[in-house]
C-alpha cells in the first residue's frame, strides 16, 4: 500500500514539476504535451492477452467468489463502453475553455484518452464472452446481458448521469469543470479506482492471470487519464460552490459497487479522492476532511 501512494506522489509531482512552473502555474504549453507522451509509452493491444487459462478455471472458481467477480467485470463492461461513448463532447468543450496555448493538442489528449477507453471496453467485452460466457453474438448482446448483474448505482452513474452532462456540454449548457469533476475525478478515481483495487487484489494469486494482466494496464491508463482531469480542473478555476458540489457528488458515488468492493477500498478511493484536490488547491483541507468523513460514513452505512 505504501508503494502505491509513493507511485502515486511521483506521478503527481511530475505533473507539477518546478521546470515547467511559472508564478503560481505551470506553462499551458506544457501540461497537454506532457499527458500526451505518458499515453504513447503506455499502449498496449487488448486482442493480444491470452485469455485461455482464465476461461479454463473460471468455472471451477468457488461460487461466492464467481459471483464478486462477475459483478466487478460486468460492471467495467458497461462502464468502460459508456465512458468511451460519452467522452467526445468533452474535447469541443475543452476548446471552448481555452484551457491550454495549443487547442489542437488539448483535443489531440482527449482523442488519446477515448482510445484508451475504447480499447478498454474491448478487453472487457472478450473478457465477458471468453471468460464469463455470458450470452449474446455481439458486444451489445453481451453488454445487454451483463447489465442484469451490475449494481443499480453502477449502473445510474454510468448510463444515466454521465450521458446527463455529456449531452449538457454537447449543448454547451454545461461548463468543462463540471464535466471533469464527473468524468474524472468521480467515475475514474473512486468508482473505477475502488473496482480495479478490488479485482487486483482479488487475482493476486494468479486464478486468471490474463485478466489480471489486462486490469493491471488499465489501471495505469486510468491514472494519466485522472492526472488530465485534475490538471483540466485547476484551469478551469471552478468556484467553491462547485467544488463543494464535487465533493458531496464523490461521497454519493463511494458505495455505487456495494459489497462487491470492500468498505477498506471503498474509504481508499474516498479518501485519494478528496487528497488530490486539496493538493491541488481545490479543496480546502477542512473541506476535503469533512469529504473523507462523510465518505467513510455512508461506506460504513452501506
Amino acid at each position: 500500500m505504501a508503494d502505491e501512494q509513493f507511485r502515486q506522489d511521483r506521478f503527481s509531482a511530475s505533473i507539477f514539476s518546478r521546470r515547467d512552473v511559472g508564478p503560481g502555474l505551470i506553462r499551458r504549453s506544457f501540461w497537454p504535451g506532457f499527458f500526451s507522451r505518458v499515453a504513447s509509452r503506455l499502449q498496449w493491444d487488448a486482442r493480444v492477452i491470452d485469455l485461455t487459462s482464465d476461461a479454463a478455471a473460471w468455472p471451477e472458481l468457488p461460487d461466492e467468489r464467481r459471483a464478486r467477480l462477475t459483478t466487478l467485470l460486468c460492471g467495467f463492461c458497461v462502464a468502460e463502453d459508456a465512458v468511451a461513448e460519452h467522452l467526445l463532447p468533452y474535447r469541443d468543450a475543452s476548446k471552448r475553455a481555452s484551457m491550454a496555448s495549443d487547442e489542437d493538442l488539448m483535443a489531440w489528449v482527449f482523442f488519446l484518452q477515448r482510445r484508451d477507453e475504447i480499447r478498454h471496453a474491448a478487453f472487457f467485452d472478450r473478457v465477458a464472452g471468453e471468460v464469463l460466457r455470458l450470452p449474446g453474438d455481439t458486444p451489445a448482446e453481451r453488454r445487454d446481458a451483463a447489465r442484469a448483474e451490475v449494481p443499480a448505482g453502477v449502473l445510474e452513474l454510468f448510463e444515466e448521469r454521465l450521458p446527463a452532462v455529456a449531452g449538457e456540454l454537447a449543448e454547451e449548457r454545461r461548463e468543462l469543470a463540471a464535466g471533469v469533476g464527473l468524468y474524472h475525478m468521480i467515475l475514474e478515481g473512486i468508482v473505477f479506482g475502488a473496482g480495479q483495487s478490488a479485482l487486483l487484489d482479488d487475482l493476486e494469486d494468479g486464478a486468471l492471470p490474463g485478466v489480471r494482466e489486462g486490469v493491471t494496464r488499465i489501471e495505469l491508463d486510468e491514472r494519466w487519464h485522472v492526472g488530465f482531469g485534475l490538471r483540466c480542473l485547476i484551469e478551469c478555476k471552478p468556484s467553491r460552490e462547485a467544488m463543494d458540489e464535487l465533493l458531496a457528488r464523490g461521497a454519493d458515488a463511494n458505495g455505487a459497487w456495494g459489497d462487491a468492493v470492500p468498505a477498506a477500498m471503498r474509504e481508499r478511493a474516498a479518501r485519494m479522492f478528496a487528497r488530490r484536490l486539496s493538493v491541488a488547491h481545490l479543496t480546502d483541507p477542512h473541506a476535503s476532511t469533512e469529504a473523507r468523513v462523510a465518505a467513510d460514513a455512508r461506506t460504513r452505512a452501506a
